[in-house]
């Protein structure tokens, strides 16, 4: 893979059999982009197991914007830093080939909070109690991309974003940046499902027309299109009544000064600020001010113990063709890098995942 390094084994000895693959970050990047030598592939020993603990088959990993900020090595971000030279971590799906623990048999498939490896043993040295637990899938209901995409971490922000606290009424008109990515694909369509008036802003007409011809949205914008204000100005003249944001930054900006008074702002994400100094996050609060809007973050945390009911709705949405999930879809782990970067040039239509 072009630009991507080999780390030695972690480990000094001669012969270190047998052993795994991983992705590790090997160097911190703040206030600039991020690059796929920012990473290496790096043999890893696999050492037997625990009581308590089972051996992984990766599947199915699950490449997200959050991950960006704990990849700048300042201690600001919401999340703890990834260590350097250690396997980066984020949603996944897996196979059990191995365990020790009671509740998980050799055939299992399993989604969690997973190692960028092809084989893993869970839970690892720098698991944190609060990512959770181990849960078992079906994958003769969903493949194992949708399980960390559209009935993964993406589904459930979308779904608690837009009925937990967007909450649109029938005729209420909702505005999603990004809507073309994993988040913004979803929530779009399960406000329309809730009755009201969505329209997108993604980045290019081919993207747009996956909104208004795939995904049902009731119009499109490009916001990189040179008349855009004027675009947004005759297509919401008043603004709209919700806006449900995933990108941050300018463009975000921009729409809050075209709100009326006491509309909302739903902030979900800010990855048009990642690579900014500091790690971004910043938001110039003007507009909330002089326009009276209503801001409100949220965290799926906030709605643990409802993700049962919503990953049921979700599929439900699914199988009968009430929501449909857009995936990029990369392969195997040697992909990981590039498609990260790639996530955040926007390269990616709908959810980015590699599978293996």
């Amino acid at each position: 893979m072009p630009n991507v390094g080999r780390l030695r084994p972690v480990c000094d000895r001669a012969v270190m059999e047998p052993s795994a693959r991983a992705v590790c970050l090997v160097r911190y990047v703040e206030g600039g982009a991020l690059s796929t030598d920012a990473f290496a592939v790096q043999d890893v020993p696999v050492r037997p197991l625990a009581d308590g603990e089972v051996r992984l088959q990766a599947l199915a990993i699950s490449v997200d914007p959050y991950l960006r900020g704990r990849m700048t090595g300042k201690d600001t971000f919401f999340l703890p830093q990834f260590p350097l030279g250690e396997p980066l971590m984020s949603s996944g799906v897996a196979r059990v080939t191995e365990s020790r623990h009671l509740g998980y048999a050799p055939g299992d498939v399993v989604s969690g909070h997973l190692q960028w490896a092809d084989t893993a043993v869970w839970p690892s040295g720098e698991h944190d109690p609060r990512l959770g637990g181990l849960a078992k899938v079906d994958l003769a209901l969903a493949k194992a991309s949708h399980w960390v995409g559209a009935l993964g971490l993406n589904g459930r922000t979308a779904f608690f974003g837009v009925l937990g606290v967007a909450r649109p009424r029938p005729g209420q008109t909702v505005l999603v940046s990004g809507a073309a990515g994993g988040i913004g694909s979803l929530a779009g369509q399960i406000a329309r499902i809730q009755g009201a008036h969505v329209v997108g802003l993604a980045g290019g007409p081919g993207k747009c027309a996956v909104l208004t011809e795939q995904l049902g949205f009731d119009g499109a914008l490009d916001y990189r299109s040179p008349t855009f204000d004027d675009d947004l100005r005759a297509a919401l003249p008043d603004g709209p009544d919700i806006y449900f944001d995933n990108v941050g930054g300018e463009l975000s900006q921009k729409v809050m000064w075209s709100m009326s008074r006491g509309a909302l702002v739903v902030e979900c994400g800010q990855i048009s600020t990642y690579d900014d100094e500091g790690g971004g996050w910043t938001v110039d609060i003007r507009p909330i001010h002089a326009n009276g809007l209503r801001w409100q973050s949220f965290t799926t945390a906030q709605f643990a113990e409802y993700e049962p009911a919503a990953v049921a709705q979700l599929g439900h949405w699914l199988r009968t063709g009430r929501i449909v999930a857009l995936e990029t879809e990369r392969h195997g782990l040697d992909a990981l890098p590039a498609a990260m970067v790639g996530l955040l040039r926007g390269e990616n239509t709908g959810k980015m995942v590699v599978t293996l």
